[in-house]
């Protein structure tokens, strides 16, 4: 019995490596085509997505609407007043930009992006820390999601240190939340 054991541990270790290699792009990456994606209830409106152009500080942030995907629009990072240091130091040429959004009721809310990039939530120019980090769904474009409890008020995201243009992002509120 010890020996199955130990020989299951790396099975399960290569499959958590190699899970991030499987958020694909579904239009790029032949294996989507035979994958039904499975997207949770709580981002279902992910591929409804409108364009909107990201703050360059929170005086000129557009608010985001809770429940709805957005390709947001970043900047340079040397042209955006940051809300809170960033919890990573962006590298050089990399975007960013900043965006408001409203809490209704307490719970956890999930930010999805579908580029690699930093998130922070701040509020009261504090970022919070986050309580669940991991990848979106194969194939479904979804490339990070994060999770953070908040409670009713205003929040600001920023999203910095991403080589992208422009970044697909979605605050839901959590399933269990």
């Amino acid at each position: 019995m010890r020996f199955t054991l130990t020989l299951a541990a790396p099975i399960l270790a290569f499959t958590a490596i190699a899970a991030p290699a499987m958020a694909q792009d579904a239009a790029t990456d032949p294996r989507c085509a035979t994958v039904r994606v499975a997207i949770p209830p709580e981002l279902s409106r992910w591929s409804q997505r409108t364009a909107l152009a990201a703050g360059t500080s929170t005086r000129s942030a557009p608010v985001l609407v809770i429940g709805r995907a957005t390709d947001l629009r970043l900047t340079t990072a040397d042209r955006v007043t940051v809300a809170a240091a960033p919890g990573r130091d962006a590298e050089a040429g990399s975007t960013a930009g900043l965006a408001l959004f409203q809490v209704a009721r307490a719970g956890t809310y999930r930010v999805a992006l579908g580029e690699a990039a930093w998130i922070d939530v701040i509020r009261a120019g504090r970022a919070l820390p986050s309580t669940a980090h991991g990848h979106g769904p194969m194939c479904s474009g979804i490339r990070k999601i994060v999770d953070f409890r908040l409670t009713p008020g205003r929040y600001v995201l920023q999203i910095a240190g991403t080589p992208a243009a422009s970044v697909p992002v979605m605050i839901a509120r959590g399933a269990a939340a």
